[in-house]
């Protein structure tokens, strides 16, 4: 999954506009190294600048009492879209785009082909279960890809558009451009889906180092501690991702609620988006780590359980002795 970037544009193009871009006017912004991002302690949005040797964050919510900026101004404008803005990309420079989710909901990063290629197939698959009466979903790409090929599934496909638009007394050309806006709009869904599986594998990885130092008695208080941690968050995930296959299963019932749909796909896209934002750190840190004992791993242990510690606080309080 390709992380959103929010895009910097020269200001002496004089293409900027503040109603695509952060383009502020007041001198502040324009201190060297200014840019916006969320404050490690209380994930508070705020302004970084570079005064001389010293460096300050200043919060955004007070930067127009401080710099004696008008709350009607345009800069005050931007200033209020930067807090929601960072739902979605980590730093903000002057003169960035304003990110596409703000403007008008389409995604702000990219995705990969395969994952269209998955959306399409696991909709292609409902619409052929969908005339035999029972729709399934599948997100095995081998076993969508066999689906794909089956010479006989184009013909089916035409066959579902036409018996679908006659059932919503739409025209065909209507069903297909709607199932087609549905596809786009899944694809984002399975490329995080497949993000996800990088931080779902540290989670098997925590189980079987469980395994691996059964034996060693300071390190399992250790593991079941990130054990602890760790599980709900995947379960929460897991959860998540039900839900949205449980809301996307009936292709007729989407077409019925088009509109409210894609609002629900469009909603878990950048709820899963920005909760899976922090974990890229952690990722790379696992990457290519196998479950075995070795001093790289119980490194990387102590690294995840202070990144679970700090992130997702649980209602019991632990206290991690070694790490």
């Amino acid at each position: 999954m390709a992380e959103a970037e929010a895009t910097e544009a020269g200001s002496e193009n004089g293409d900027v506009s503040p109603s695509t871009h952060f383009a502020f006017e007041h001198k502040i912004f324009g201190v060297k190294g200014a840019h916006f991002k969320l404050t490690h302690d209380s994930k508070e949005a705020a302004l970084f600048v570079e005064l001389g040797e010293m460096k300050g964050a200043i919060p955004v919510r007070s930067i127009c009492q401080e710099f004696g900026i008008d709350k009607d101004s345009t800069d005050a404008e931007l200033l209020n879209t930067i807090t929601s803005s960072l739902k979605f990309v980590k730093e903000i420079h002057p003169n960035d785009s304003i990110p596409t989710e703000i403007l008008d909901g389409s995604a702000s990063w990219s995705i990969e082909e395969v994952h269209k290629q998955i959306a399409r197939g696991r909709v292609t698959m409902q619409l052929i279960s969908w005339m035999s009466g029972s729709e399934e979903i599948i997100t095995n790409i081998g076993e969508l890809e066999s689906i794909a090929n089956d010479p006989g599934t184009k013909e089916k496909v035409q066959t579902a558009f036409r018996e679908i638009a006659e059932k919503l007394g739409i025209t065909k050309d209507d069903v297909v451009e709607k199932v087609d806006d549905v596809i786009r709009e899944l694809a984002y869904i399975e490329a995080l889906r497949d993000h996800y599986s990088h931080i779902k594998k540290i989670g098997n990885n925590i189980d079987r180092l469980r395994s691996v130092y059964k034996r060693d008695r300071g390190m399992m208080e250790d593991l079941s501690r990130i054990h602890a941690l760790i599980e709900p968050v995947i379960n929460n995930f897991d959860t998540t991702f039900d839900e949205m296959d449980a809301q996307t299963c009936e292709v007729l019932t989407i077409l019925k609620n088009y509109g409210p749909t894609i609002e629900i796909i469009r909603k878990t896209r950048d709820d899963l988006h920005q909760r899976f934002m922090i974990w890229d750190e952690m990722i790379e840190g696992w990457k290519n780590l196998s479950a075995e004992e070795s001093p790289i791993v119980e490194r990387q242990l102590k690294v995840t359980y202070r990144f679970l510690a700090q992130n997702f606080i649980q209602a019991q309080t632990w206290r991690l002795g070694n790490l």
